[in-house]
């Protein structure tokens, strides 16, 4: 039996080595392959807030006439070890034939997608991190093969408990440029029932066109596109779906999809992420708690540490523990490194003051 820790240091080291997030996910994929074997797999880039997938690297998983279904499956969130579940589970990883008690055909996304795939066990862990989900590894072995163990599966969940933490670090460590294509803005993509594309406008086709994900054949769109939409859809006339993800070129954008009318068609629009909702992404990517977001805002716009202490009715001593621990997860050693690193220089000062967004999403000043 493979040693734990080694495992764990060995995907650890494996994160590192690499950069861009789904890199990051296909590195810990070799390491664990190389004590936990599988013959086919895939990962999954996650949206934390929503538990949708949002990308991803799918080719060496199943046949990709089977993905969309899938990635419907995926969306209703209602099968065994679903990906929502497993997020916010006490077992980040689970084998579908223990979840099914044996039962593998009680399983949807096993009787219309593995099965027929030629797949006969599944192995699936989330990479969890803070209040949910980054990313999954999904692991198959084929008919004839024998079972994921429960030893395996532990042995997973113990090796890739770091790689949440490895994935957060690529989300941050590229800049983001607030200088966002604002001439392109939003764009709108419409869909039919059965979710091929009917119209799309010239900035959606370029915003298609930087999402890193795998593309379904039969509709030429993302399958990130495909799952949003497929959410919306399930929940019914007036429902909503949303769900961020980063570009190729490393941009945040957010997706809106909701059913037009009584005829079925899903718009799906597609943005630059709005400042606020970024600069808590941020917060959120290193792990800050509520009590350090608030230290760090305070800090941003020039408070001591005494005036901190009496804004918040704490203590100065909790303060400087709040600022401790801010900048141990940040990465800095200073106010100024801080405020430059979260862009709080930027967002917080406005959000504070209540400077307005103008119309591309961005402050007005």
């Amino acid at each position: 039996m493979t040693d734990p820790d080694r495992l764990s240091r060995r995907v650890y080291n494996a994160c590192r080595e690499v950069r861009g997030a789904v890199e990051v996910e296909k590195a810990a994929t070799s390491a664990v392959r190389s004590a936990v074997p599988f013959d086919r797999w895939c990962v999954l880039m996650i949206d934390p807030a929503t538990a949708l997938p949002t990308g991803g690297f799918h080719e060496q998983g199943l046949p990709a006439e089977r993905v969309p279904a899938l990635a419907s499956i995926e969306a209703r969130g209602e099968d065994a070890s679903a990906l929502h579940a497993l997020a916010r589970g006490r077992s980040r990883t689970a084998v579908l034939s223990h979840q099914t008690n044996g039962q593998l055909r009680s399983s949807e996304r096993y009787r219309d997608v593995l099965e027929p795939s030629g797949v006969a066990h599944e192995l699936r862990t989330v990479f969890t991190s803070g209040r949910g989900g980054w990313g999954a590894l999904i692991m198959f072995r084929d008919t004839g093969r024998p079972d994921f163990t429960a030893e395996e599966a532990a042995l997973v969940e113990h090796a890739t408990a770091t790689v949440a933490t490895s994935i957060r670090r690529e989300l941050v460590l590229t800049e983001i440029d607030y200088n966002l294509d604002v001439e392109r803005g939003p764009g709108l993509l419409l869909l039919s029932t059965d979710l091929e594309r009917i119209e799309a406008t010239a900035a959606a086709d370029a915003w298609l066109a930087e999402i890193d994900d795998g593309v379904d054949a039969r509709t030429a769109l993302p399958y990130s596109i495909r799952t949003t939409a497929a959410r919306a859809q399930d929940v019914g006339a007036g429902g909503r779906s949303r769900a961020r993800m980063r570009t190729k070129t490393g941009h945040w954008i957010t997706l809106h999809a909701e059913p037009l009318g009584a005829d079925g068609t899903i718009s799906v629009i597609i943005e630059p992420t709005r400042p606020l909702e970024l600069a808590e992404l941020i917060a959120d990517a290193y792990g800050l708690t509520a009590r350090e977001r608030e230290v760090a805002r305070l800090l941003a716009v020039g408070n001591s540490r005494s005036e901190i202490a009496r804004e918040l009715t704490i203590s100065d001593h909790t303060v400087d523990d709040h600022v401790k621990r801010a900048f141990a997860k940040v990465g800095v050693q200073s106010r100024a490194e801080l405020t430059a690193k979260m862009f709080f220089d930027h967002n917080v000062p406005r959000m504070h003051a209540g400077t307005p967004l103008i119309g591309t999403g961005w402050f007005a000043q």
